[in-house]
């Protein structure tokens, strides 16, 4: 193997193009990251090495292609499993800057028009970040049952084992649908398959809560026994935690981008699409 440690050539590499702010404001990483004395986290250009695993089908489905580019272009973050995910897009857009600029080509489809026109539109990546709303810390929301629920952003590895669970579901869903005749079958697949999702949500939502306080001020943090828990609590008591996390994502950047269409002139607006193998094609 290639010993790049020893390698004097490497240091002039190794230099930040860009500094942003991040929407976490460092909070909810268990270990320190590298932050500068203005709370700002460096971020550096991606390598060839890195273009090349953003365009790896396996790599990105499982996460590890941007949690890799993650450890090369932002190593203030020493763990990249711990990105909250109202990060991640600010960071991707760090990123997508240090290595081809402030501005980012791209197309939108007008939905008015038929036949359906393309719209070329130059995005100024330095203005999503200027619409970053910071987290303000963890939110508490208290259940009828006196029990009160602290919560935090999830992480990125959690929403890439949601989104694994998921993709894995449909693509047996839709080979099931191919290749079973008997209806039967199918819906007990269904079940499955509901059950299965229901337990990556579950999880996502357990490694998201940071204590749990019962009436007596006891405090839990198990990540095992919040889980359990979750699965005895009232569907309104659920829908309560999950609405209380979900408002944790108002944090982050804005990726809402207006177009006018050049044909209709009509002004639409739609949302610029962050999913890695797309933002950085």
């Amino acid at each position: 193997m290639e010993n790049t440690k020893m390698n004097p050539l490497i240091q002039y590499n190794k230099r930040p193009a860009r500094y942003i702010k991040l929407p976490s404001g460092g909070q909810s990483y268990s270990k320190p990251i590298d932050l500068s004395d203005s709370g700002e986290i460096a971020v550096y250009p991606m390598t060839a090495k890195d273009e090349i695993l953003l365009k790896s089908p396996d790599a990105l489905l499982n996460g590890e292609a941007l949690k890799q580019v993650f450890r090369t272009c932002v190593p203030g973050i020493s763990d990249p499993n711990e990105v909250p995910a109202i990060d991640i897009d600010s960071i991707m857009v760090g990123i997508r800057m240090s290595t081809y600029g402030d501005f980012m080509e791209t197309e939108f489809v007008c939905p008015d028009c038929v036949p359906s026109v393309k719209n070329p539109v130059n995005v100024n990546l330095g203005n999503l970040l200027d619409t970053t709303v910071f987290y303000t810390g963890s939110k508490m929301v208290e259940l009828s049952s006196g029990i009160k629920v602290t919560v935090k952003p999830y992480t990125l590895s959690a929403q890439n084992k949601v989104s694994i669970a998921g993709f894995e579901e449909m693509a047996k869903g839709q080979q099931v649908e191919k290749d079973v005749q008997d209806q039967l079958q199918k819906i007990r697949f269904a079940g499955g398959s509901f059950t299965r999702l229901l337990d990556a949500t579950l999880d996502l939502i357990s490694s998201a809560i940071e204590k749990v306080e019962t009436p007596d001020r006891q405090e839990f943090n198990d990540r095992t026994m919040i889980r359990e828990w979750l699965t005895t609590i009232s569907k309104p008591e659920f829908d309560a935690i999950d609405k209380t996390l979900k408002s944790l994502m108002d944090a982050g950047v804005d990726t809402t981008i207006k177009f006018t269409c050049s044909s209709c002139k009509v002004e639409h607006t739609t949302e610029l699409p962050m999913n890695p193998s797309d933002f950085f094609a």
